[in-house]
């Protein structure tokens, strides 16, 4: 049976106000959690996350979701099972508003839930450890966590987002940064979480955007900056610890201070990069010693672009196996990658102004590969390709439209140089 996607919003005057909130609502088992049709909804309101009574059947429960907005109104009820098995004509009973409703039948019309958080159009901001811990729930590839954002408010909805600098910018959309010094934004332990269209900045010193000790993790669309200069194969701006079946794909991922060991820390993981930016700027006092570094593990870097702002620089550190196709850097030696001047790639590759748009003449337009997954639109939506074959790295370049001009009988067309 499906499972239910359960969508509730976090920021100022939302269901949740912080991320943790949010996570720490989930059912106890995102694979057992149900919807089933009830009605006779009477009293009150449930309350968000309110233990439930199955009065009848004798199960237990925790309120997710709900159509009824009040007395006499609904169609359904979402829980998450805590104890026994609900059945027909149960009378739901919430432990905290007193709200009643009955369910239609023994069987939910769907079985797990995939709990998904919305961020609002704002700026989660604020200093402390970890911002947001996902673990445990027995998620499944049907029944997981997901973090994005409510209608219009990614960066990628933004009305400005082709001319709009593509790096982190709180302005530009949802945005989710970290203050503290040593800390991370994210830690996932769950597994087959996933997140998408938002921007993260862990902006606090010798701090990372996230750690992902899990398996079957999905990061699309997505803005990370971070400031990790630590030299553990687990640490960096972007750090994974151990997992399979990692995936980063249309993402801008910035190491923004000096003295970077390296950008992404792969760790011990099996994971895969597809049409990824990954630079820092080109202004550092000193560049980062590589982009990437590992212990073990396999790591495919398809379509992606690698700038470190030195051609001194490594690709790669450490014993993990790394394998490149259609890639391009500023630093030559590896196989799969072509070396390429970092200035002629971005629209700005200077620290306070990054831009990471591919400009006119960017030696990545039209020479990315077309089997890369998750690659039909890019970091802003864009559908690819967009002139004669895919772009590398997260921009797709928009490529002028011939606009045809008629006069004296003659019909001419503008084409792009």
């Amino acid at each position: 049976m499906a499972s239910v996607t359960v969508a509730k919003t976090i920021g100022t005057a939302s269901d949740f106000s912080t991320l943790q909130l949010w996570d720490d609502g989930a059912p106890v088992d995102l694979t057992t959690a149900e919807q089933s049709a009830a009605g006779t909804f009477a009293v009150a309101s449930f309350v968000q996350g309110e233990s439930l009574t199955f009065v009848g059947s004798g199960a237990t429960g925790k309120f997710l979701h709900t159509d009824s907005t009040g007395p006499g109104t609904g169609s359904f009820v979402t829980y998450g099972i805590t104890a026994g098995n609900p059945a027909a004509s149960d009378v739901v009973t919430g432990g905290t508003s007193g709200a009643t409703c009955i369910l239609s039948s023994g069987t939910a019309d769907f079985v797990g839930v995939i709990w998904q958080g919305k961020v609002q159009n704002e700026e989660l901001s604020g200093a402390g450890g970890t911002r947001l811990l996902i673990t445990g729930n027995t998620t499944s590839s049907t029944a997981y966590f997901h973090l994005t954002t409510v209608a219009n408010a990614s960066f990628r909805d933004n009305v400005n987002k082709q001319n709009n600098a593509l790096r982190y910018n709180a302005s530009n959309g949802a945005a989710l940064q970290g203050t503290s010094s040593a800390s991370n934004i994210f830690n996932i332990e769950s597994n087959f979480a996933r997140l998408t269209g938002l921007q993260f900045d862990a902006s606090g010193a010798n701090s990372r955007v996230l750690r992902i000790s899990a398996n079957s993790v999905l990061i699309e669309y997505c803005i990370l900056e971070g400031t990790a200069t630590a030299s553990a194969t687990t640490d960096g701006p972007i750090g994974l610890v151990n997992g399979s079946s990692i995936v980063f794909a249309n993402c801008v991922l910035v190491g923004m201070v000096t003295g970077l060991d390296h950008i992404v820390g792969t760790g011990n993981t099996t994971c895969a990069l597809y049409n990824c930016t990954i630079v820092a700027p080109d202004d550092l006092a000193a560049a980062p010693t590589s982009i990437f570094a590992g212990t073990s593990g396999t790591v495919t870097v398809q379509n992606c672009a690698l700038f470190a702002g030195d051609s001194g620089s490594a690709i790669k550190t450490g014993a993990a196996t790394y394998n490149f196709t259609t890639c391009y850097s500023d630093i030559s030696g590896t196989g799969g990658v072509t070396q390429t001047t970092y200035s002629s790639e971005f629209e700005n590759i200077n620290q306070s102004t990054l831009d990471v748009r591919l400009k006119t003449g960017a030696a990545q337009i039209n020479t990315g590969t077309t089997d890369a997954p998750n690659a039909a639109i890019d970091i802003v939506g864009t559908a690819r390709p967009n002139g004669a074959a895919y772009d590398v790295g997260a921009w797709e370049f928009n490529q002028a439209v011939p606009t045809p001009i008629t006069g004296l009988g003659r019909k001419f067309v503008l084409r792009p140089q």
